[in-house]
Formats: C-alpha cells, sequence, structure tokens
C-alpha cells in the first residue's frame, strides 16, 4: 500500500488518500473444461483515511465490491442490461423488471443462466411449455 501523496497524484485527485496494488490469479471454466490460471495485476485507489485503510480492510471492502458485481452480471453480460439507452418514462423501472424477471425464469431452469438460454434457444416452443404446463 502507497499513500497517494508518495505517488504524487495528490493535485490531480485530491480525494485519494492511497494506492494498493492487487495480484490475483483466476481460473475459468469454458465449456466444461478448466482453462489454465491467469493471474493478473490490479490497482485499488481509496479516500479512507490511514486508521480504515489496513491492507486487510482493503481487500474486505474489494472482495464485497466484486461480490456485488457478480450479482449483477447476469443482467449485464448476459441479458444486456447496460445496452438499454431508453431512460424517459418509466422505461428504466420497466426493463429492470423485465430483466429480473426474465433472470428468475433462467434461474428457475438451470443453475446459470447461460445454460437455461441454452436449453431453449434451439426450441424455443420448450419455453411456452413452461409457463402453459
Amino acid at each position: 500500500m502507497l499513500p497517494a501523496e508518495a505517488a504524487g497524484i495528490s493535485e490531480d485527485w485530491p480525494t485519494v488518500k492511497h494506492i494498493c496494488r492487487v495480484r490475483r490469479s483466476r481460473q475459468r471454466k469454458k465449456r466444461g473444461a478448466w482453462k489454465p490460471p491467469e493471474e493478473e495485476v490490479v490497482y485499488l485507489i481509496s479516500s479512507l483515511r490511514a486508521a480504515e485503510a489496513a491492507p486487510e480492510a482493503l481487500l474486505r471492502l474489494n472482495r464485497e465490491h466484486w461480490g456485488i458485481e457478480i450479482m449483477h452480471r447476469d443482467k449485464d453480460v448476459i441479458l444486456g442490461e447496460d445496452g438499454y439507452t431508453n431512460r424517459s418514462d418509466n422505461a428504466p423501472r420497466n426493463v429492470f423488471s423485465l430483466l429480473a424477471f426474465t433472470r428468475k425464469i433462467l434461474k428457475s431452469v438451470a443453475a446459470s443462466p447461460t445454460r437455461a438460454i441454452e436449453l431453449f434457444q434451439d426450441d424455443r416452443n420448450k419455453l411456452l411449455r413452461l409457463f402453459t404446463g
């Protein structure tokens, strides 16, 4: 962890107090097979005071952030929520509700929304039969 003053960014970013480099490893599964682990380095910036910015605290906050991002991944990446640009009237609320409903349906079919979509993409009548019994 490095104080922002030591990095020389205090004038440009006056609220940043600390910079932290995190090295992390991740492994992805693609088409049922595990890929080799990948390592990446990312930098975190924080406006927390020194007493609140212990390395353990910054890592905990970083993990909490990604916990929230994962919840939104299905709607953002798989269902394309970020692509909706209509901001008039009730459109944003309606899109949010429809995507939440869609996500709930997909999760009821398979643990992975991607897998659920794959189950329906070749036979869309399968989805209709889900509702008509």
